[in-house]
Formats: C-alpha cells, sequence, structure tokens
C-alpha cells in the first residue's frame, strides 16, 4: 500500500495514493467525470479538489467528521473527494431530503459537519499526505438488517479493494465507467475512487433512467457499469440489443437472475461484496462467467466449511464501525456459502434462511429459479409461519404468469421442501438499500 512512484524531474517521491495529483500532472487533459454539465479533466478535477482543501481546512478543525450529501454532480463529488486530502473523515449522506439525513445521522454518536460546496469558500490548501493506515471515510451500511452502520474504510482498504478489481476485469484508463448507483452507497462510491486511482472517466448520472441508460448504452460512450438486477431487467424491457464499446459490468447488491444477464450482448459479471470489504470481494471469471461461482479476488482469503457462512480476510477488510473499538481477526459476515475447487458460489443470508419442517430453504436459490421464468419479473421468497411445518415458503412476484402455471413448473427442478405453498402477484417488491429485498416487508404482504 505505500508504494512510492518517483516524481519526475524533480528527485522527489509521491505516495501512489494521492490519484487526482498524479494524474492532474501525467494526464491532465483525461476527462475525470462526464455529465449533463459537461466533462470536468483531472487539471480541472485537481484544482477544484485544492479550493475545496483550503476552505474545509479554513472552516472546520483538523480530523473533523464532514458529511458530503452525495449528489451525482461534479461540484459534490469533487468535495467528497477533498475531504480526506484535508486530513479529514468523509462522511457521504444520501441526496434524498432532510428526514433520510436526520435518520442517517441519528446513529452516530459523534458530530458531523455537513459541508455544501456552494458554501464552502475556496483557500489556498495544504493537502495531507494520505498514509494507508488513516480512515479515509466511514461508509454507512444498507441497514438491510437493522439500522445503518457506518463503516471505517482506510486508504489502505479502498487501494486494496481498487488494485484487485482494476486486475480482474482489466480497468484502463480510457475507460468510462457509468455511475448510476446512489453514491452514499459503497458500491456507487467506489466507482469513484476506482476511476480516480486509474486515471479513467466516470459518467455520472443523477439516477437510473432506463430510456436514457439505453441510449448511452446504445451510443457506444460506456465501457464499464455498474449494476443491480433489477436494473438490467428494465433494459431488457427496453429493448436494448447492443451496446457497442462495451467492455464488462458488475451486477450486485443481492440475487442475480439469469435473464438480467443476457441484456444487449454484455459482459456481466455477479459480483460479491459489502461496505466492510470497500466493496468487491469476489466476482465471476470474466473469462468464463457463471452466476454462481465468483473468483476470490487477489488479496482476499476466504474460508468456509461445506456449507456455512463466509468468512473474509485480507488488506480490503474494514477494522470496525465509527465509534466502535478496532475489529482484529477475519470479518464473519451475515452470508451463508461454500467452496468449489477455490471458487466461491453464495448462497444467500444467515438470516433469510426459511426453515420448513426441520429442513432448510435458501430463498436465493428459488428467486435466481423463479425469476428465469417466463411471464416473471421480480421475485421476493420469504417464510410464513405455518402451525404444522413452523414456516412455508411464500412467493411475491411481478409479472403476468399464473402462480399455478409457475408451482408446475418450480416443482420440476426442487427439493419437496422447498416447493412454495403460498403466491401473491403484487404490482412491487418492496426494496431496501439497491437491489436488496426488504424480507420484512414481504413477509407481512402474506399475514
Amino acid at each position: 500500500m505505500a508504494t512510492r512512484s518517483e516524481n519526475s524531474g524533480t528527485g522527489e517521491t509521491e505516495p501512489a495514493l494521492e490519484w487526482f495529483a498524479r494524474w492532474a500532472r501525467d494526464r491532465p487533459e483525461a476527462p475525470y467525470l462526464i455529465s449533463a454539465a459537461g466533462p470536468v479533466d483531472f487539471a480541472a478535477a485537481h484544482e477544484v479538489i485544492g479550493g475545496f482543501v483550503g476552505g474545509l481546512q479554513r472552516a472546520f478543525a483538523a480530523d473533523s467528521r464532514i458529511g458530503v450529501v452525495m449528489r451525482s454532480d461534479p461540484s459534490h463529488v469533487l468535495l467528497a473527494a477533498a475531504v480526506p486530502l484535508a486530513g479529514m473523515t468523509l462522511i457521504p449522506l444520501p441526496a434524498d431530503g432532510p428526514e433520510a439525513l436526520r435518520r442517517q445521522l441519528a446513529g452516530l454518536a459523534s458530530v458531523v459537519a455537513v459541508a455544501d460546496p456552494r458554501e464552502l469558500e475556496s483557500a489556498r490548501p495544504n493537502f495531507v499526505t494520505p498514509h494507508p493506515s488513516a480512515v479515509h471515510s466511514a461508509v454507512f451500511t444498507s441497514g438491510s438488517t437493522g439500522t445503518p452502520r457506518a463503516v471505517r474504510l482506510t486508504w489502505a482498504n479502498l487501494e486494496a479493494s481498487a488494485a484487485s478489481s482494476a486486475e480482474h476485469i482489466g480497468h484502463r484508463p480510457d475507460d468510462r465507467w457509468l455511475a448510476v448507483l446512489p453514491l452514499h452507497h459503497v458500491a456507487g462510491l467506489s466507482i469513484l475512487w476506482r476511476s480516480a486511482r486509474e486515471g479513467s472517466a466516470v459518467v455520472l448520472e443523477s439516477g437510473f433512467e432506463v430510456t436514457r441508460v439505453a441510449s448511452l448504452l446504445a451510443g457506444g460512450l460506456v465501457t464499464v457499469a455498474s449494476f443491480v438486477s433489477p436494473m438490467l431487467e428494465r433494459l431488457a424491457d427496453s429493448g436494448l440489443d447492443r451496446a457497442p464499446g462495451f467492455r464488462v459490468g458488475l451486477v450486485g447488491g443481492g440475487p442475480v437472475s439469469g435473464r438480467a444477464l443476457s441484456v444487449g450482448g454484455m459482459l456481466l459479471l455477479p459480483t460479491y461484496g459489502m461496505t466492510e470489504t470497500a466493496s468487491q470481494v469476489a466476482t465471476a471469471d470474466p473469462a468464463h462467467p457463471r452466476i454462481d461461482r465468483l473468483v476470490v479476488l487477489k488479496g482476499a482469503e476466504i474460508s468456509i466449511g461445506t456449507e456455512s457462512r463466509i468468512v473474509v480476510d485480507g488488506p480490503m477488510v474494514s477494522s470496525g464501525d465509527l465509534d466502535a473499538p478496532d475489529r482484529s481477526g477475519p470479518l464473519v459476515t451475515g452470508d451463508v456459502g461454500r467452496l468449489h475447487d477455490g471458487l466461491l458460489e453464495v448462497l444467500g443470508r444467515a438470516d433469510s434462511v426459511i426453515v420448513t419442517g426441520g429442513e432448510n430453504v435458501m430463498p436465493e436459490r428459488l428467486e435466481r429459479i423463479i425469476g428465469a421464468l417466463p411471464g416473471v419479473g421480480d421475485v421476493a421468497v420469504v417464510g410464513v409461519p405455518d402451525e404444522r411445518w413452523g414456516s412455508v415458503v411464500a412467493v411475491a412476484f411481478t409479472g403476468d404468469a399464473e402462480p399455478a402455471d409457475l408451482e408446475a413448473r418450480v416443482r420440476e427442478s426442487v427439493a419437496r421442501h422447498e416447493i412454495p405453498r403460498q403466491w401473491m402477484r403484487v404490482d412491487v417488491i418492496p426494496m431496501i438499500g439497491i437491489g436488496k429485498i426488504d424480507r420484512r416487508a414481504v413477509a407481512k404482504l402474506f399475514r
């Protein structure tokens, strides 16, 4: 993590972590941000970041925790990049209005100052040299298992995750990475740092608008993208059939359907990761992509039993939550999986396992099977209480398929205890975070 590169012509050395300074010197006219407001090259980005660094240091004390509302516009992205370079901790916040901000900040014991780029006066900066062990940001989890937690991520965590991701997908300086995921979540935020590290461009979009995204893909602007499965299914519905110039896409956030992976002839790789590991841990092999076989990325170590909790270790693993004692040792995740010849199969969340008649059912497996059937859109599988069996399997789905037809098809490919006993067609599947099913809300539909 502490490797250094020669600063040409001066004999001085520069930390490899100073991404923006490096590209402002070596590729000043290369675009970093592409948005409706126009392109921002690395020279301009570094200049704006410098002004924000000085403004932050004038307005706030050293070591402050600075919240930035992560709007998808250049000024907010560059302010977020400036916070760690000012010697402060970045707290990425949702751009969903004041109530969402209050809920997020209510979970923190410490005071966070929220900075606005429109109110921050530019000043001469004193850039803080990044140290690998310094905290770069504290990123909130999605809250799918309760209250969102702010997870500490160091420069070393981000560097390790970005380096292994870049090696796996062949991230190049001429790439243009589409950013349609929320930027306050680790999956969206990581696009910004990975592109800064590689000297490539981010295509900033204010959200996922299917017609607009399909146009960008069909027009050849995008070479790399990050999606969740429902986004790809909507692209399939839009009729997208080609994406010239597109090299590779990452698909995460929850179960991935086979239909989602067949859009537009694009190479789409299911990926497994979490906030606590600065995003990616394992991703399908670009040469042999499979929905249920993921390659453990370089630097990560995964241990697992025949079928049990996934345990992750390596330099990308966070040392713990903000305001909590340092966590030592490997990270025991909340996910269940198994290893096959060094490849990881993620079976699902440990807390979503349905126990029916003493047998375990993984909802994610059924969701993949049902989601691939004709006439089915989104799918959520949950357990509902039953006096005889303890719980039975229940399915909520969108689409025009008939439940009786779906049940007949499912019986052909699952064990008897996995056969759903209740079916419900709904207009929309309740979600939490990005692409994650709100199973509590779905279960309430059957009561």
